[in-house]
Parts: C-alpha cells; structure tokens; sequence
C-alpha cells in the first residue's frame, strides 16, 4: 500500500470520527438549552470536551492533506 492510500484510510477514519463529534455536538447543545446549574456546566464542558477532539482532528486531517505526515507512513 502506497503512502496515499494509507493517507486516505486515516483520512476516511477522521472524517468519520468528526462526523460523530458533530452529532455529538448537536445532541448536547440540544440539551444545554433545556439544561440548568450543574446539568448545563457538565454539558458546557462535554461540548468543550468535543470542540476540542474536532479541532484536533481538523489540524490532523490539514496536515495530511500536505506532506507534514508523509514520514510516519513510510
């Protein structure tokens, strides 16, 4: 396998765990609407908690899509 079809699995398996942050995201922000005191600080520091991996992986996936990563593939 060559390093941009290996590029392109992580890169499929990013794409799908931002995806699920997403619906994640939505799902407690859907709920901090309806949330009070200590229910909507626990769900203000989930949606934290998941901006944070999304981001994460966005930087990831950018890297990829350049040759920053191209090393760890070989």
């Amino acid at each position: 396998m060559d390093i941009a079809a290996k590029k392109a699995v992580v890169v499929d398996f990013l794409t799908k765990c931002n995806r699920y942050a997403d619906g994640q995201l939505a799902k407690y922000r859907g709920e901090l609407a309806a949330a009070a005191g200590g229910d909507a600080l626990a769900l203000q520091d989930k949606i934290g908690h998941w901006t944070a991996y999304r981001t994460f992986n966005e930087h990831a996936l950018g890297e990829l899509a350049g040759r920053d990563l191209d090393d760890w593939f070989a």
